[in-house]
């Protein structure tokens, strides 16, 4: 093992592929890998993530551990079983900056527990499109507003010794294109970039950001190359103009906003080229793709196309990084993630549930790769003594949905009449064509429907006898709403 391999494989970061460790990683970690991002899938129990982190760090002391834990929809830890959050739209609604510090602190607090100390959140996109899938991952929509709260998030947790990452650099929001599923793109030029556009990150790099994640965005003013495999967005807009000197990591290399343009062994070396520190090399990536990036990384040193000076600078940067020690620890709080999803909740009209029968009518999202399937708590949540809960769910590929959606509602009301309520439980529903007039149908014929509206608040449901927004489909986002279903909710009802 010579030492141009063993940087190459310090600026790797693959997944696990199983919530153990796996015989894989031995080889590449003694050869000096970087770390490993931590995915959902990962992931079992929070006991189990200790004993994970623990036998990771025992192969070796110096890797980075990184996870997205955003909190609200994209979380880790709440599928484990252990911290909920509301995300950052619920945060920006609440436009507290001190309850966005505080709620960020206590993940920090969760993960440093969990023996994690990078968090690639948050995540600092302005949702100026409302038909990013980004929606709910935004603190809003106004730039001001969004650089005032991932500051705050960014302090609150590096207080407690885990390293923030910005992301998606230079910024989703504008476009309706999910970078996981195709190259989104930017259509600004180069001065409304720089002079409003990057705002938000501005304001994470003043802030003391660690690391700041580029993502896979087009920006034809400076370049046909997604953004992170372009010198003119990492080098000229992050480095130069932000004056950035942290890490800067790459959005998953399998993503097909890069991975369409060009395979793994050419990103690999334009992202480092470009100026990136980390390539993320994305959830399904283990000992193979390692193995690729290590050939192709080593082969454009030795001929000549890439020096190894940016290896040694990018390990630089992440050896300083990994020396990062906890300022002000504080102590845990479990029950604030519930208190703050409170009071971003708001309501329109009577959503109480008046009935001793509640059917819930879920139109389901296309299921996201950042964030998952979704809240699944709204039901065993209402499943109170003395109250059956019945559930009907459809998605775009569901053979005959909308059918479905109608037979299942008039059937509960032939059996239940007036003592059945009808919840119906939308995320974004504006972004998915097809739910539009399955809403107006269950509207128009459902009297004393009630909307859960638990994503990026678009569409008015004002008509409906009660309106619910969480902001988010967070645990306590769930618990939340339900407590207004059930009337034991001190938010007042408008």
């Amino acid at each position: 093992m010579d030492d141009l391999e063993r940087l190459a494989h310090a600026v790797l970061f693959p997944a696990l592929g199983r919530p153990a460790v796996p015989r894989w990683v031995e080889r590449p970690v003694a050869a000096g890998l970087g770390g490993f991002v931590l995915f959902g899938k990962d992931i079992v129990t929070e006991p189990g993530l200790r004993d994970l982190t623990a036998g990771l760090r025992d192969l070796s002391p110096a890797l980075h551990l990184a996870i997205d834990e955003e909190g609200g929809d994209v979380s880790r830890l709440e599928g484990a079983g252990g911290l909920s959050t509301p995300g950052n739209l619920a945060l920006g609604r609440i436009d507290d900056v001190e309850a966005t510090r505080a709620c960020a602190h206590q993940i920090g607090l969760a993960l440093r527990s969990a023996g994690v100390t990078w968090n690639l959140a948050p995540a600092a996109d302005t949702a100026v499109n409302p038909f990013s899938p980004n929606g709910v991952r935004c603190f809003g929509g106004d730039r001001a507003h969004v650089a005032r709260h991932a500051a705050a998030w960014i302090e609150g947790l590096q207080e407690t010794g885990v390293s923030a990452c910005a992301k998606h650099f230079p910024g989703h929001g504008l476009s309706g294109t999910d970078a996981h599923l195709g190259t989104p793109v930017i259509d600004l030029s180069r001065d409304e970039l720089v002079e409003h556009y990057l705002d938000p990150f501005r304001a994470a790099v003043a802030a003391g950001a660690d690391s700041v994640m580029v993502s896979h965005p087009r920006v034809p003013a400076l370049d046909e190359a997604p953004a992170s495999i372009s010198p003119a967005v990492v080098t000229g807009l992050l480095r130069d103009e932000l004056g950035f000197d942290g890490v800067v990591i790459t959005d998953a290399l399998e993503m097909r906003g890069v991975a369409d343009v060009a395979p793994l062994p050419e990103t690999a070396v334009r992202a480092l080229r470009a100026g990136a520190d980390a390539l993320c090399l994305g959830a399904w990536a283990y000992g193979e793709q390692v193995r690729i990036a290590v050939r192709a990384i080593t082969e454009a040193v030795r001929a000549g196309e890439l020096p190894v000076a940016r290896l040694e600078h990018a390990a630089g940067r992440l050896a300083r990084m990994r020396r990062r020690g906890a300022s002000r620890p504080g102590a845990r709080d479990d029950g604030l993630g519930l208190r703050l999803a409170r009071r971003a909740l708001r309501l329109t009209g009577d959503p109480r549930l008046r009935g001793a029968a509640t059917l819930v009518v879920r139109l389901e999202p296309a299921a996201s790769p950042a964030s998952g399937d979704g809240p699944g708590h709204v039901e065993s949540l209402l499943a109170t003594p003395g109250r059956t809960v019945e559930r009907v769910a459809v998605a775009a590929g569901t053979y005959n949905g909308p059918g479905i959606v109608h037979a299942a509602i008039a059937e509960f009301r032939d059996e239940y009449g007036a003592a059945g309520d009808v919840v119906v439980v939308v995320r974004s529903p504006h972004r998915y064509a097809w739910q539009e007039p399955v809403l107006d149908r269950i509207l128009a014929t459902t009297p004393g429907a009630v909307v859960l509206d638990m994503g990026f608040v678009h569409r008015d449901f004002s008509a409906a006898r009660g309106w619910v927004r969480t902001y988010g489909a967070s645990r306590v986002c769930a618990v939340a709403a339900v407590e207004v279903l059930n009337g034991r909710s001190e938010t007042s009802i408008a």
